[in-house]
């Protein structure tokens, strides 16, 4: 491609509301267009790169033993509505669209529903099983944080495959065949050495845990929780972590209920009762599956809502609402502690709170808190504590027993384990050896192709502008050419290159020798070959690497040697 008849050009400046440095580098590099928050269009450099991304996840989605399918973006809202997933509040980022007949239709999220739909009628038996499928195209989120660029957005190209299979044992060995191929994926992208397969919430399809597959980056969302000398990683919202130990007094003092006015915050409250925010203890109450619930945590700590569902294995987990504190504890909001709740309230305990001694506790009375509470003392100690605090960075794994390593990521793909839930409720059976009726059990596993992009392009950047590897460049080379003769020599050089494959962008303009290197550096091509005057009268080319800077001078045969 020569870049006269390149459609795009460089830019000096990327829009002023863009923030995240991987659309600020690729607007600039022309690589993609802002059309709004989240949505960006793939100009002809940008397609390439998305197209080069789909063809490794391809590749190894096949070796795997995907196969190839693309489903429809308008989805209907039968089949959703037997799932309970067309409900806005139980979705809250469906984008929906209108026929002139009224009928209201989905835009493509997720396609769990309509692939049992479509394939119910080819699985039957269990000599059908296992199958996998899986498409790359376009999904549409109504996302409420849209600003990280091609890292979340409302509309993106993603890979999302789907398995079938007769038991947990079949599902699982297919489920781990996945795993290994999502690691090719990005071994092949250069991502490897800093993507880590990450344990996650299973939601409210399985009481085991999905998996993600997490790139470390300063700019990522996640907060991953490492177990030092293992191969364990943790999104912050399911880690398992202990709180590390406090020192603690050696005498128990009276329990005292102190006039506390006003104060309800665990900071504003230890400065009151001049006591360490690790002695305080924080009491949330919730309405779990119907039942109110006492969650009690160390003050500087927060409930875990997941962790706590986990715990409990249940479906529903809801703050309170003000009326049901003020009847349970009798007291305003911010005062619940739990000594003398009503016998129908379930006490859970976080084991932050087993070896306190002398410790702060609300006194279920408006304007009381209780010091110096004690376990086994004045109040029965929980025959078992639980884990449901959120971790945060200092904490100990509980597996190693060291302190977490604990560092950003982004979600570059998924691993979900469906169970049966959605092809049970789509009436999808199939008849075992027996002839018996069984139920399917169901995968779902996703890759964010542009996402990747946007993460290649944040990764493998400089101050210069980008860096790609050379499997998913526009284009292998970037060739310059300086002055006439050079011009001549560099129109010679890049038909030679294209006989033999290699693709090339022949920077042929009349502008200066700065702004052609400045380019080649923006648009981070992993070669640059430059073609001059002075170079021709030597019989040498300049070939440089984009990655290290390094340039090495070659002659005509050893350059094509390297190259082609």
């Amino acid at each position: 491609m020569r870049r006269t008849r390149l459609f795009t050009k460089t830019l000096r400046e990327a829009p002023a509301d863009e923030v995240a440095r991987n659309a600020q580098l690729l607007i600039r590099a022309g690589f993609v267009h802002k059309e709004m928050a989240g949505v960006y269009a793939y100009l002809p450099l940008g397609l390439r790169v998305i197209e080069h991304i789909k063809q490794i996840v391809r590749e190894e989605m096949n070796a795997a033993g995907g196969e190839e399918l693309l489903m429809t973006t308008l989805q209907p809202s039968d089949i959703w509505e037997k799932t309970n997933r067309w409900d806005d509040e139980v979705v809250d980022n469906w984008f929906k669209t209108k026929l002139l007949n009224g009928t209201v239709l989905g835009v493509g999220l997720t396609h769990e529903e309509p692939i049992v739909d479509a394939a119910r009628p080819y699985i039957s038996s269990y000599k059908d099983l296992p199958k996998s499928v899986y498409q790359i195209g376009n999904k549409y989120r109504n996302e409420k944080r849209a600003k990280s660029g091609l890292l979340r957005g409302r509309e993106f190209i993603m890979k999302d495959l789907y398995t079938f299979a007769r038991d947990q044992e079949e599902h699982e060995r297919v489920y781990e065949n996945f795993a290994v191929a999502y690691g090719k994926v990005y071994e092949r992208l250069g991502l490897g050495d800093v993507t880590y397969r990450v344990k996650a919430d299973g939601g409210i399809f399985t009481k085991r845990y999905s998996d993600e597959f997490q790139t470390r980056t300063d700019i990522g969302e996640d907060i991953i929780y490492h177990a030092k000398g293992s191969e364990l990683y943790y999104n912050q919202e399911v880690a398992p972590s202990r709180a590390p130990r406090v020192e603690q007094a050696s005498e128990q003092l009276p329990m005292e209920a102190k006039h506390t006015p006003g104060v309800v915050g665990v900071e504003q409250l230890a400065r009151e009762l001049g006591v360490a925010v690790e002695s305080t203890v924080k009491t949330m109450l919730y309405v779990i599956d119907d039942v109110v619930t006492a969650v009690a945590v160390r003050g500087d700590y927060e409930v875990n809502e997941i962790k706590l569902r986990m715990a409990l294995d249940a479906k529903s987990v809801a703050l309170a609402d003000e009326d049901t504190i003020k009847r349970v504890t009798g007291a305003e909001v911010g005062y619940a502690g739990l000594i003398g709740l009503p016998d129908d309230v379930r006490i859970i305990v976080d084991d932050s709170v087993e070896p306190l001694v002398n410790f702060e506790l609300g006194a279920n009375v408006t304007n009381e808190h209780n010091v110096n509470v004690n376990w086994d003392r004045d109040l029965p100690r929980p025959e078992c504590f639980y884990d449901v605090k959120d971790a945060k960075e200092g904490d100990l794994s509980p597996e190693t027993g060291e302190v977490y390593e604990v560092f950003r990521a982004v979600e570059v793909g998924n691993i979900f384990p469906l169970e049966t839930k959605y092809t049970d409720l789509l009436d999808m059976y199939y008849l075992d050896e027996n002839g018996e009726r069984q139920s399917i059990v169901m995968g779902s596993y996703g890759v964010g192709v542009s996402r990747l992009m946007g993460v290649v392009a944040e990764h493998f950047s400089d101050d210069k502008g980008l860096i790609w590897p050379e499997n998913i460049a526009p284009y292998h080379v970037y060739l310059v050419s300086i002055g006439q003769t050079g011009s001549e020599k560099a129109d010679e050089l890049y038909d030679e290159l294209a006989k033999r494959g290699v693709e090339v962008m022949y920077d042929d303009r009349d502008v200066r020798p700065g702004e052609k290197f400045a380019d080649a550096e923006l648009m981070g091509m992993p070669w640059r070959v430059t073609v001059s005057d002075r170079g021709v009268e030597a019989g040498t080319y300049e070939l440089t690497e984009r990655k290290t800077g390094e340039t090495v001078v070659l002659t005509y045969d050893e350059l094509l040697a390297k190259l082609g």
